[in-house]
């Protein structure tokens, strides 16, 4: 009887505990042990059927002396930067445009619509406007004659494209967080800077900005992790080509995997990318938790 007190006070006491221990132990399954799987493929050479062979750090080597890793690495850190750039400033503007509108809610859908989208239904979008047969038929109708192409395959114009495709896509969700920054801000420094004189110029620059800074943090970190794995809709545009010119690393991690069946490579290139983004956002997060100190 003491036992069965015994343990339904521990029950009791560890009950919090017990909701997290279903998800805790699928993370646990699932996601640490692939992520140890991971690491130890990567230091063997091994094609998904025959026996794995340990060629330690050469898959790493390999990768470094690979010109189209490098093409991979600067698409990957160009669509990190046109895409904070663009994730961060235009839903803003549109969230400071939105947010005292008598329209607000119609203008929200609009613009939220998008992300309701996947990447592959976005990609096809954009094969259908940009092929021969969409937007260049359209200018060669008008006597552009040297417009009518294909300009998903020319090399760093579809990587443009691409980025403002995703994006495109990202913006309805920033906006809405954005939103509801501006909805949450405390209005006493506000009416009192507005009081002091305070221009439109000068009360976002001053007061408004600083106070959203938790939320644009926010916006920054999911548009961080998300520019780095971008995947579905440089797939069905290109396939990271021509000539592999628009991959990016999660792009050249399932090419090296499931395409070239060299798992050891692919391997490598997925831990290189995850050490890349838990970098990033620990400064990131380690920048943020000073700030809110301070």
């Amino acid at each position: 009887m003491k036992k069965n007190n015994s343990l339904k006070s521990f029950l009791l006491a560890k009950k919090d505990y017990l909701y997290v221990l279903p998800a805790a132990t699928l993370v646990t399954v699932f996601f640490i042990t692939s992520i140890i799987f991971t690491i130890q493929l990567s230091f063997f050479s091994w094609d998904g059927f025959s026996d794995k062979l340990f060629a330690g750090l050469t898959n790493y080597s390999k990768l470094f002396s690979d010109s189209n890793f490098w093409i991979s690495v600067t698409n990957t850190l160009t669509w990190v930067v046109l895409s904070l750039v663009i994730s961060l400033i235009l839903p803003l503007l549109l969230a400071m445009l939105i947010v005292n509108s008598a329209k607000a809610s119609l203008f929200k859908n609009i613009f939220y619509f998008p992300s309701t989208l996947s990447g592959t239904v976005g990609g096809l979008i954009m094969v259908a406007m940009l092929s021969k047969y969409g937007l260049p038929q359209l200018f060669g109708l008008m006597g552009f004659d040297s417009l009518v192409r294909d300009w998903l395959s020319v090399p760093h114009v579809n990587t443009l494209v691409m980025i403002f495709m995703g994006t495109w896509q990202g913006i309805g969700m920033n906006m809405l967080l954005f939103i509801a920054g501006l909805r949450n801000l405390d209005k006493s420094p506000i009416e009192s800077a507005q009081i002091d004189g305070a221009g439109k110029l000068l009360l976002y620059r001053k007061v408004i900005f600083p106070a959203l800074k938790p939320t644009t943090i926010i916006v920054l970190l999911m548009s961080l992790v998300n520019s780095f794995k971008v995947f579905d809709g440089i797939w069905v545009m290109t396939k990271g080509g021509p000539y592999r010119s628009s991959e990016t690393l999660a792009l050249t991690m399932y090419t090296e995997t499931f395409v070239r069946s060299d798992y050891g490579r692919g391997a490598a290139v997925a831990v290189i990318l995850t050490l890349v983004i838990m970098v990033v956002s620990y400064f990131n997060l380690k920048n943020t938790f000073k700030s809110n100190a301070d």
